[in-house]
């Protein structure tokens, strides 16, 4: 293994289209355990495992796609920031989740009221109990409350979003190679330290059950960016070892829920996969894959996640009896790949630059304010009574002003 430059200079990356392929293939895992792989025996006309014998005993492992999710988003995360600001990183966050989720929160919402179950037909659990939920739920916040989620898949963006949050104070002080490693090497730290004690807050913000995989991410983007080393790939595995543990809690839980039991082993294995393909991008292995419906299935990923769990369940409800399983469970993932695809061309395609652009627009009002050597004055200030800016000099020009006062 070679030795790496930590201070190497930053450089722009292209996109690898590998990792939307294995976007969507987490998608698609976690499509099929909603659709298949769980117990509900009310979404279909016989137990699950009677009617897709083969594809069950797959689809109930789908839930782990979520690993794979938090692995990628480590990678991803750590290769969108290197080189940017913190306003620039704040603004690609914002702009890459809230348009499509705001759309999807109400979007579902909408569909589940109007579908919301009666006494004898309990296929879709109405959460929303207020007004206030509703609307907190827009915040994507919500189990900080103690607040149902909308869709129950929502809960990975609360993890997603508080990883945003620790890694900004990285991007706040600059990425560098050192801060990388130094902020997995605490994060997965307190991870082991702190997660048996079961302290809630600290859980909450710590993560011990994810912090293995997006740390992981990061690590293997460093594998990437500058090559590998003994370092990278001991904490990588050191990574593999904590979540492999983790796993059999996970293994537990899910075979209380889906009422089949599941198999470490198994899961382990698929783990494993998931740390292999993304090690394959890492080192380059499949710089070849630059097929343009990889792309394509990258922006499909997002919607899908959002829109595919109480709206397709109520689809196959609906229909059932209607339609034969098979052909009608083709139909449903086929059509929420079609409404994934409209709501990115019809939602994060238009507005995305929008919001982008008015965001820019806020932080470089701030930037101008705060100067070199810290702040100096407000932004100009609004006359409301006139409906036009009040005149207030430029910040530069009130520095001007006072460093010649002082003189005089």
């Amino acid at each position: 293994m070679r030795n790496v430059q930590p201070a190497a200079p930053a450089k722009r990356e292209g996109r690898l289209a590998a990792l939307d392929g294995l976007r969507l293939v987490a998608a698609l895992l976690v499509v099929s355990y909603h659709y298949v792989g769980t117990a509900r025996s009310d979404l279909w006309e016989r137990p699950n495992n009677e009617i897709f014998t083969h594809l069950y005993g797959v689809a109930v492992y789908g839930s782990f796609g979520v690993q794979l999710f938090f692995i990628v988003s480590g990678f991803v995360i750590c290769m969108s920031s290197w080189g940017r600001r913190l306003s620039d990183f704040l603004i690609s966050r914002i702009v890459r989740l809230y348009p499509m989720y705001w759309v999807a929160v109400a979007l579902t919402f909408t569909v589940v009221y109007l579908n919301r179950p009666t006494a004898d037909d309990v296929h879709v659990i109405f959460r929303v109990h207020s007004l206030s939920d509703l609307l907190l739920n827009f915040t994507m916040a919500q189990e900080a409350f103690g607040v149902p989620h909308i869709d129950w898949v929502y809960w990975t963006l609360w993890a997603e979003l508080k990883f945003y949050l620790l890694f900004a104070i990285v991007v706040a002080f600059g990425v560098t190679y050192r801060r990388v490693l130094t902020f997995c090497a605490l994060w997965m730290a307190a991870a082991v330290l702190f997660g048996s004690l079961n302290i809630p807050i600290v859980n909450a913000v710590v993560q011990p059950a994810y912090a293995p995989y997006f740390v992981a991410g990061i690590l293997l983007y460093c594998v990437h960016r500058f090559g590998s080393t003994w370092l990278l790939w001991g904490m990588i595995a050191g990574c593999l070892l904590v979540a492999q543990h983790q796993l059999l809690v996970d293994v537990r839980w899910n075979s209380a829920y889906v009422g089949h039991s599941l198999k470490w082993v198994y899961a382990e294995f698929l783990v494993l996969a998931f740390f292999g393909c993304v090690a394959a991008v890492a080192l380059g292995w499949t710089s070849w894959a630059r097929w343009r419906w990889l792309t394509v299935a990258g922006a499909l990923t997002y919607p899908l996640y959002l829109l595919h769990q109480d709206i397709g369940v109520i689809f196959i409800r609906s229909m059932q009896g209607e339609i034969a399983p098979w052909p009608l469970l083709a139909i449903t993932v086929g059509g929420m790949l079609l409404l994934a695809y409209l709501s990115h061309r019809l939602v994060e395609v238009p507005f995305a630059p929008l919001m982008k652009k008015a965001l820019r627009r806020s932080f470089d009002a701030v930037g101008r304010a705060d100067g070199p050597r810290g702040p100096r004055a407000d932004p100009p200030v609004v006359d409301r009574s006139a409906g036009q800016r009040a005149d207030v000099p430029d910040p530069d020009v009130v520095d001007l002003l006072g460093r010649a006062e002082q003189r005089v």
